[in-house]
């Protein structure tokens, strides 16, 4: 009966591989995953087992600047984090990682973080969040405005005429009381 029941686990069957193998390498305190150099920042309870970390790394993984992995349960859960100045959803950048660790990893449980040293990622800044913050700028923002304004100004106002409506009677019944009112003809 035990053998059925290990058999219908599904944790206890080998999970297929999603994604080629990582090729991982330690050196001192720096972490090599594919072609990413990482520096390893935390290493709580020798949380780094490279054996797991070559099945587990995805090639997604790749465009984080930080890497949070932690142990729970013999099973590696990472997680990818972005520099603070990166425009992403704040849950994603450097400052939720601790947010992170404390509630969604066990407590007291092994982890590690790494920050990416190589290739740095260089990250579009929004152009218009800065504009309008130098006089020129402003000078010529301005003259924009004036000048749609001037030419608002130019332009012939359409009036159309209003129908006119006839006041027929008052009626007050037992809860309402309305208002019928009657078009005037134009004869």
């Amino acid at each position: 009966m035990t053998d059925k029941v290990n058999n219908d686990n599904k944790f206890t069957k080998q999970q297929p591989l999603r994604h080629s193998l990582a090729s991982v390498t330690l050196n001192g305190d720096h972490l090599k995953i594919n072609k990413q150099l990482y520096q390893i920042l935390v290493n709580k309870q020798e949380a780094i087992n490279l054996d797991v970390l070559r099945k587990k790394y995805d090639p997604y993984l790749d465009q984080y600047d930080f890497l949070v992995g932690d142990v729970s349960s013999d099973h590696l859960r990472l997680r990818g984090f972005y520099k603070d100045n990166v425009q992403t959803a704040i849950d994603r950048k450097q400052r939720a990682i601790a947010d992170y660790l404390m509630e969604f990893c066990n407590p007291g449980g092994p982890y590690f973080v790494l920050q990416l040293l190589t290739p740095v990622h260089h990250y579009k800044t929004d152009s218009r969040k800065n504009w309008g913050s130098t006089k020129k700028h402003r000078q010529s923002a301005r003259l924009r405005k004036d000048n749609n304004l001037s030419y608002r100004h130019h332009q012939p106002m359409v009036h159309f005429k209003k129908r006119e409506t006839g006041k027929m009677s008052k009626e007050v019944g037992i809860h309402h009381s309305f208002i019928i009112k009657k078009r005037k003809s134009s004869n």
